[in-house]
């Protein structure tokens, strides 16, 4: 019987849908003892960091920071603008689009759920047809997954705020980038998206613990008019903070934010749309590879 060397001196690479690999700069600046969370540096760190986060997402808005992964941010999302019995609509493609409504029902929306199987993308004339049916507007929000982990399908999320304002329809488009922020082209404002939600651990290149949730104005108007949220998901006092400690609820993910930090730096560098146009052009290398 042969037996083969291991071929392997460098890194490990661990090639699944994410957490994805985090660069060198990355681990490096993680790589430090616990800092002060009271004044200095970390606290100095979280304004332009909140700020460089909503160039990525193409929002003058704002944006809510959780220690918690992509189902913390789904619940965040949630708890902010949808009470018991809300219905809420799911187009889904994957198994994260059943999730995301899975969430929903446990926090006790009316969900409906519109299943394209795992291969397609939404059929957006389907949506459209379902929205216009709605004429009492039942229906609250919209949640729409960008990309599903699950199956890599791409969706239109702009088509289905198209479908909305063809509706007249006043439901939120509550979106879901936890794959594809940082890597596939997203415009919040542009697509009038009015909640998107998000995670570290894929095109931010961080280990996964914390999650995002960006949200405009008419969000947070929904989320004025709430009875009650509780006080670790509202987003109101993280996304605009009177003390440090507000960012976060309680004590700051610190390692998370200088390794964030780096990430950051790095894609600025790079700018969005030069990461974008990289990714665009490694897919069709791997599309065309899988065809050979």
């Amino acid at each position: 019987m042969s037996s083969h060397p291991n071929l392997s001196h460098g890194r490990g690479y661990l090639a699944i849908p994410g957490p994805s690999i985090m660069p060198e700069a990355v681990l490096n600046a993680m790589h430090r003892p616990a800092p002060n969370i009271y004044a200095g540096e970390l606290v100095d760190m979280m304004p332009p960091l909140m700020q460089d986060l909503r160039a990525i997402a193409k929002t003058k808005h704002n944006v809510a920071m959780y220690i918690g992964n992509g189902h913390a941010a789904w619940e965040a999302s949630l708890a902010n603008v949808i009470s018991p019995g809300d219905k809420v609509l799911v187009p889904a493609t994957g198994r994260f689009g059943l999730g995301w409504g899975e969430m929903a029902t446990a926090l006790g929306a009316d969900v409906e759920v519109m299943d394209f199987g795992k291969q397609s993308p939404m059929d957006l004339a389907r949506i459209a047809e379902r929205l216009k049916a709605d004429t009492a507007h039942e229906i609250k929000a919209v949640l729409a997954v960008h990309v599903d982990t699950s199956t890599s399908v791409l969706n239109d999320v702009a088509g289905v705020r198209a479908a909305l304002d063809a509706a007249g329809h006043p439901a939120l488009l509550m979106a879901d980038c936890i794959a594809s922020f940082a890597c596939d082209r997203f415009e919040m404002d542009a697509w009038g998206v009015d909640i998107m939600v998000t995670g570290c651990q894929k095109g931010l290149m961080v280990p996964p613990g914390v999650s995002f949730v960006f949200f405009n104005d008419r969000a947070a108007q929904v989320r004025a008019k709430m009875p009650r949220v509780s006080m670790f998901w509202d987003w109101a006092p993280r996304a605009n903070p009177q003390e440090f400690y507000q960012y976060h609820c309680g004590t700051a993910p610190t390692h998370h934010i200088y390794g964030l930090r780096a990430a950051l730096d790095m894609i600025h560098a790079e700018t969005i749309e030069g990461v974008w146009d990289r990714h665009t052009v490694l897919a069709r290398a791997v599309w065309a590879a899988c065809e050979a």
